[in-house]
């Protein structure tokens, strides 16, 4: 009996090693989605309100800036931009990058 040999990609040197499906356009179009994210939700962040009681009790009418346009109108822009971008970087094919299917081939 003869044994066979393992099919190796030409470009590895021999041996099978693990190559990404994304990348680095991918991590870096991630990286400015998340940091969308995160500055939108931060602009949503409410003001320290001095109304506070003690004893743990919050007063029972929202502050007086809860609904001022930068809560309502600015903040959720950047959030949906965001979302909106993971997506598309997940389908996001950059052009100098071989087929998925044609990246096993010698």
């Amino acid at each position: 009996m003869k044994k066979e040999k393992k099919k190796t990609n030409a470009n590895s040197g021999g041996d099978i090693r693990w190559q990404s499906v994304f990348a680095w356009q991918h991590y870096v179009m991630t990286a400015v989605a998340v940091v969308l994210i995160v500055v939108g939700f931060v602009l949503m962040l409410p003001e320290a309100d001095v109304r506070n009681r003690p004893g743990g009790r919050f007063a029972p009418t929202p502050g007086p800036g809860a609904f001022d346009a930068r809560r309502i109108s600015l903040a959720p822009i950047p959030c949906f931009v965001g979302f909106a971008m993971m997506p598309l970087v997940i389908m996001y094919v950059p052009r100098n990058r071989k087929r998925f299917d044609e990246m096993g081939k010698n």
